[in-house]
Formats: structure tokens, sequence, C-alpha cells
């Protein structure tokens, strides 16, 4: 049969194989629906929710305190500066301040030292931005606080208040502390 086909046809008849073999096995796997924009929308969007939600079950209310390990934390407050003074020059935000008061006390009979990833301002998908240093020095200055500048070290039953400065960006939203590093992973605020 093959041989009454001239170079072309058999060619042609090879791609017409190929094409056929490609859009079964797309079909079969699911990757067919990608690529026309199909699926299930309510399974996205429940995925999706899912995912919002992993943050929210073990936030603390602000203001109320936890325990994170051997450290006692409270959020008091949260603000949104349109500019900070560090370093001695008025900084502006890339796009939005978030600056975070907290105390912290240490429960232990042991000094414990924070580490320089243990406060992480989350957002509800997920991404996590750390505390700038030179920020959070020049919010506890006008706050009268601690700067959230590891190495911080917190003496026994030593209870210190904090500001932990981020830069992050407008569309940032479900707001969360996360505190960590050497502590268990916690959510302190929406």
């Amino acid at each position: 049969m093959l041989s009454g086909l001239s170079g072309t046809q058999r060619y042609a008849l090879f791609v017409l194989v190929v094409v056929v073999v490609v859009v079964v096995y797309l079909f079969v796997s699911g990757g067919l629906e990608d690529l026309t924009g199909g699926g299930d929308d309510d399974q996205q969007a429940a995925a999706q929710l899912s995912q919002e939600q992993a943050l929210i079950p073990d936030a603390v209310i602000l203001g109320e305190s936890a325990r994170v390990g051997a450290v006692e934390v409270t959020i008091q407050r949260i603000t949104f500066p349109d500019q900070i003074r560090a370093e001695g020059l008025w900084r502006s935000p890339a796009e939005r301040f978030a600056a975070v008061q907290l105390t912290m006390t240490n429960r232990s009979n042991q000094a414990i030292e924070l580490p320089l990833h243990g406060l992480q301002l989350v957002t509800v998908d997920g991404r996590a931005y750390l505390a700038d240093a030179a920020l959070s020095l020049g919010a506890a200055r006008v706050a009268e606080v601690t700067a959230y500048a590891p190495p911080l070290i917190l003496q026994p039953q030593l209870t210190i208040t904090v500001v932990a400065v981020y830069d992050i960006p407008i569309d940032a939203s479900g707001l969360q502390l996360r505190v960590q590093g050497g502590w268990t992973d916690f959510a302190l605020f929406e």
C-alpha cells in the first residue's frame, strides 16, 4: 500500500499519524484541557480556596498572645506608613510599607536568639516577605521600641516590644505574620 505513494504523500501520512498520536496522548493525559482552556473551574476554585484557608485556621486575633516554642508573641498593631526615616534619609516604599509592632516574651530559663528569617509577612497566596533591618530600625526609633534586626537575643523572662517593617506589593492581601526559624511556623494575624 505504501509502495504506491510518492515521497510527499508518505511524509504527509507520517505527519498525520504523529498528530493523531499526540492528540490521543493529550486527551488521555488531560493535557488537552489545558490547551483548550477547558477543565473543571469548580475544582480550580476549590483548590485556590483551600490554599487561601491554609494560613487562616491557626491565626491568632490581633492583640491576643500565642506561644511559639518558648516565646510568647502578641501582635500589637500593623500600620502602613507612607515613608520611614532610615539611615538618615526618608525612604518611600517600592509599593507599600507594612510595619508590624509586637511584643515577645522569653518564657524559658535560657536566652534565645531570634533568627534572621524568624518573622515573615505572608500573604494568602503564599508569598513571604522578610523584614528590612534598616527600615525596622528607623520605625523603631519613632515608636521608641526595639527594631527587629537580628541577631536579637531574648533573655530569660524578658519582654520586649519590637517593630518589623516590610516593603510589600500593593496587591498583597490576607497578611499574616509567621514566626519560624528554630521555632514552629505559626500565623499570628490576618
